[in-house]
């Protein structure tokens, strides 16, 4: 009798109801994420001087390091389901009260409220995917979250400027509705068991995991990534006017790595969720440094197109195992928290990025300082594999 070895999962299967209810309300609420994107041009047209709208800006950005934590907290004691459901509504709110504020005061008010519960439910939709998925498909399904982000976001920036042409006001009805819809698929589809099983007294907070060395030098590893990363949004445009080329160039190169990551992360995601978490981890970042390093010797378009490609395939590795890594150290009832921390260390490196970026550019490093961190990186993840590995076991086996 011949026996036939079980078939892995294709892309879109074995993954429970729970991630599908919300990748779907992922997709829909990306794609209403509309109002934020085009704030700009709704505040020059009231007549708004520039520095107005980087302070409203600002404040916006401000109320986003504190949506993450709070959103932490909030999941590991009272529930996922719970905090998903307010998180969202009161960001329809924001939105409607940032569209309605007369003054810059009340403008800046409704831009930190926005940028705060903006981020509050992202700690609990982390954390539920976390919980409800078998570990050795988390990397599938955080690598699909992160493709339900570009491929909702590419289609609001498609529709957004035609609705914006008949006026701001439609943005913010698609921003509340979609913010809405995203609340009632939580609401109906996820069971009340995700609040009650996870709202337990708050045993394991920030301090604790402050003092969670293993979890520490992960988040570190895991920001030198993400500063590295962010170097294809800051500083390839500066690359780019060195070289005396268009800034539709720079529109072009958007388009081609967002179309290398909605065409081919389903394809390699689950691949990759088969192999080993930290090289696979440190092995895209490397890829990342060896795109942005070329950037250095590009003076072309299409040396520019060749580098994109190249980074573009290291995000789609990085995507779906950094969320994955922090899920794979988190002890019981505590994965709203540390997915709150890994959430912020994100937050972090889009601040960061950009200040390292210019003054490394500036002194003209920066492109070496790239291909530096790529070895970096991969160093880290090979010294970070037996603590992890230990810890991995630690929370398979219970004592």
């Amino acid at each position: 009798m011949t026996i036939t070895a079980p078939a892995r999962p294709t892309v879109f299967q074995g993954l429970p109801k729970v991630f599908w209810l919300l990748f779907s309300g992922q997709l829909v609420n990306r794609f209403g994420g509309v109002v934020l994107p085009f704030l700009v041009f709704f505040l020059t047209g009231r007549g708004y001087a520039a520095a107005q709208i980087a302070a409203v800006v600002s404040a916006y950005g401000l109320g986003g390091l504190g949506g993450q934590p709070l959103g932490g907290y909030l999941a590991d004691r009272f529930g996922r389901r719970a905090t998903l459901i307010g998180g969202l509504l009161a960001t329809a709110a924001c939105v409607i009260l940032i569209a309605a504020a007369g003054n810059l005061p009340w403008l800046m008010t409704a831009a930190l409220a926005m940028g705060l519960a903006g981020d509050v439910y992202r700690p609990a939709a982390s954390a539920l995917v976390a919980e409800t998925t078998p570990p050795h498909l988390r990397p599938k399904a955080f690598g699909l979250m992160h493709w339900a982000v570009n491929v909702g976001t590419a289609a609001a920036g498609a529709v957004a400027g035609l609705l914006l042409a008949h006026g701001f006001w439609l943005l913010v009805v698609l921003d509340v509705t979609t913010s809405l819809a995203f609340a009632a698929i939580v609401a109906v589809g996820i069971p009340r068991s995700h609040d009650t099983a996870s709202a337990k007294p708050a045993r394991r907070g920030y301090a604790t995991a402050a003092r969670d060395r293993v979890l520490m030098a992960a988040l570190v590893f895991l920001l030198i990534g993400l500063i590295l990363y962010a170097q294809a949004a800051y500083a390839l445009p500066l690359a780019l006017a060195a070289d005396g080329l268009p800034a539709t160039l720079y529109g072009l190169l958007v388009t081609v790595n967002g179309a290398i990551v909605v065409v081919f992360q389903p394809l390699l995601v689950s691949w990759l969720s088969h192999l080993p978490r930290l090289p696979v981890l440190g092995l895209s970042m490397t890829v990342v440094a060896l795109g942005l390093a070329l950037t250095g010797v590009a003076d072309r378009p299409w040396h520019y197109v060749a580098t994109v490609v190249l980074w573009s395939m290291g995000e789609i590795g990085m995507a779906g195992f950094e969320a994955t890594l922090i899920a794979d150290l988190t002890p019981e009832g505590a994965h709203g928290t540390y997915q709150a921390l890994y959430g912020w260390t994100t937050a972090i490196a889009r601040f960061a990025g950009p200040a390292v970026g210019a003054v490394l550019f500036q002194a003209g490093i920066l492109w070496w300082a790239c291909a530096a961190t790529g070895i970096l990186c991969a160093v880290f993840a090979f010294v970070l594999i037996p603590a992890v590995a230990r810890r991995e076991r630690a929370i398979a086996s219970p004592a």
